[in-house]
């Protein structure tokens, strides 16, 4: 009987256990604070796992009581039971129990520049190999003109893009376009030196970093934040000055070339800047 009743007691706290995840992710999922840890698009998994983990800790709380549990036992003088001392099941128990009571108890942060000085920042750094790459597709995309007839050939989505960005009066970089942008800028700096732009993000500043220039940072995410990685675009003007870290701000400027490490990126040299609040959700989302 006492190891019935000891059994029954280990379910009945996994149930609770369960049951506590459900109503941490139910909490995230109302207030929307789910998003500062995972994509929205794997929103579709967290709600299968919450319905998942509300069914089986009710299960699992309705069988702690089962009188059938008595049938595992028999009178052969052996025991068929798993034993564990009260000190090892709490201390197991507890690395379930403390996630669920620290999700409650303590409000979710948006995360800061001092991440980004433990993951750095890309500023183009991998401008090397986009160079390359875009010196390679001009090689034979001139091959390819000299061997051609007439220049007929329909252009990719991506020259049209391009060509819609360039004839565009200024380059709004939004959320959605952020990714896609930013890569287009490496990968086809000569073509959009001149340009106008406009950018948001947070203010950071590497320590080698002059007076006058910042980081217009943004994080991006692709699953949930154990991917996130932080891109920032550099920015040189007098505004920079006085700014401080993770104040967020709208640039506008021209386009440039910047010199970082020996490899050059793009950078905007401002023409104006303004102050603004954060937005509610400051993550970009890869998909």
């Amino acid at each position: 009987m006492e190891q019935s009743d000891h059994l029954g007691f280990q379910k009945f706290i996994r149930g609770i256990i369960l049951v506590g995840f459900t109503m941490l992710l139910f909490k995230l999922i109302i207030s929307g604070d789910i998003t500062n840890f995972i994509a929205p698009k794997m929103l579709p998994f967290i709600y299968f796992a919450t319905g998942t983990f509300l069914i089986l800790g009710t299960i699992q709380i309705f069988r702690s009581d089962s009188k059938k549990d008595m049938e595992l036992f028999c009178d052969c003088g052996l025991d068929h039971a798993a034993k564990s001392s009260p000190i090892k099941s709490l201390l197991i128990y507890s690395i379930f129990l403390f996630p669920i009571l620290t999700g409650f108890m303590f409000p979710e942060v948006i995360l800061d520049s001092s991440i980004v000085a433990k993951r750095g920042i890309n500023l183009g750094t991998s401008s090397v190999a986009a160079e390359e790459n875009q010196n390679t597709n001009t090689q034979e995309k001139s091959t390819g003109e000299s061997t051609a007839a007439d220049d007929t050939q329909p252009k990719s989505v991506d020259d049209l893009y391009i060509e819609g960005l360039l004839n565009s009066e200024k380059i709004v970089v939004t959320d959605v376009e952020y990714q896609k942008i930013s890569g287009y800028l490496e990968t086809h700096l000569d073509e959009f030196v001149g340009k106008e732009i406009e950018l948001t993000g947070f203010v950071y500043r590497e320590p080698d970093f002059t007076q006058d220039q910042m980081a217009v940072s943004r994080f991006t995410v692709s699953c949930c934040v154990a991917d996130l990685q932080v891109m920032g675009t550099l920015a040189t003007g007098d505004e920079v000055n006085n700014l401080k870290n993770d104040e967020w701000v709208k640039v506008t400027g021209v386009i440039e070339k910047a010199d970082r490490n020996g490899v050059t990126i793009p950078s905007i040299g401002i023409s104006s800047l303004e102050k603004v609040e954060a937005p509610s959700d400051p993550y970009i989302y890869i998909y």
